[in-house]
Parts: structure tokens; sequence; C-alpha cells
């Protein structure tokens, strides 16, 4: 377990990732055209997430909602909030806004699999919870394990309960199990 979490997981992670830019290159760019013909704004969308051991780092995926979406009020907390782009909504039904992250597992701040990276405030009421506290001590990933059953119904209690239970576990076999649980469920 070791070597895989502070060597192996790191080799693994750029390799797919590599691999990933690779093929899903062309998808990308006619994504960036279709969000730019869909709506103004940048194709990319950058916020500053928190990370391993509490650090903040920017995060990349591609834009799904209206621009300066945030500043007109906060996070989207429905799949009908009027703010997400017809591109957009296409893309977060399908994970395809995800994509940019690669980047973000390129330059090390993130992984293929770990804890989703979430804002700083959105941790504030957990942060004396030492059990939910242990999500930091991984990187963050740009799948988790609560996207195989839950996407994004789960709860932060339940989200924080199972980022603690992975970070305390991390192994190939349980990243390899994850990361085929995630491209069953998003295909379904």
């Amino acid at each position: 377990k070791f070597m895989y979490r502070h060597f192996f997981k790191r080799i693994i992670d750029c390799t797919f990732s590599i691999l990933g830019l690779i093929v899903f290159g062309i998808p990308m760019l006619i994504i960036a055209i279709c969000i730019k013909c869909d709506s103004k704004g940048p194709v990319f969308f950058k916020q500053e997430r928190l990370g391993k051991g509490m650090k903040p780092f920017t995060v990349y995926k591609f834009r799904t909602m209206c621009d300066h979406a945030y500043e007109m009020g906060g996070i989207a907390k429905s799949s009908n909030d009027s703010r997400i782009t017809k591109v957009g909504a296409f893309l977060r039904r399908t994970s395809l806004d995800e994509l940019p992250q690669m980047f973000n597992i390129l330059n090390g701040t993130m992984a293929i699999i770990g804890p989703r990276p979430i804002l700083d405030w959105e941790f504030e009421p957990y942060k004396e919870n030492k059990e939910y506290c242990k999500r930091y001590n991984v990187k963050a990933g740009m799948f988790c394990t609560v996207d195989i059953d839950y996407r994004a119904s789960a709860d932060r209690d339940l989200q924080f309960k199972m980022d603690a239970e992975y970070a305390d576990n991390v192994s190939f076999a349980l990243d390899f199990k994850t990361f085929f649980s995630i491209i069953k469920t998003v295909i379904k």
C-alpha cells in the first residue's frame, strides 16, 4: 500500500491523464467550440478549491454556467438552475465538464481518484471533525468513491465519511474498482 500511495499512484495518474488528453483532445476541442457558440464567456471555469493538506489550488473545468454565474448566486444547487447553459447541462450530465482536470492531475494538484475538491467555506462547519479532516490526507480527485452510487445526490456527511474511508484505505484495488465503477455509472 505504501509504495502505491506514495509512488505508483502518481505514475498511473500521469500516464492515464496523458492518454486521456490524447484520446479526448479532439472531443475537448469540439466541446470548447460548442461552449463558445452557446454562450458568452471563457471556455474554462477556474476556481480555488482545497486540496491535499487543505492547501488551496486552482481547479479547471469546462464552463457549464453563464459567465459570472458564481457572482450571481453562488454554486448551482440543482440541475434546474437557470444559469446552467444548454451545453453545460449536457456536460454536467455526462461528467465531460471534468475533462480539463486532467491538467490538474498532470501538475500534481489532483489525482484521478480521491475526494472531490470543494470550496473552503463548504468545509468550514466540519473543520473540527478529525475523521472528516482525513479527506485532506490525500490529493483531491477527478472522481471519488461517492460518485459510484450517489453522484451529486450525497449529502456532505455521507460524502466526507466516504472520503475519510478512502483516505484510510487507498490501494490499487480500490482505485481500480472505483474507476471502472464510475465509468459504468456515467455510461448508464
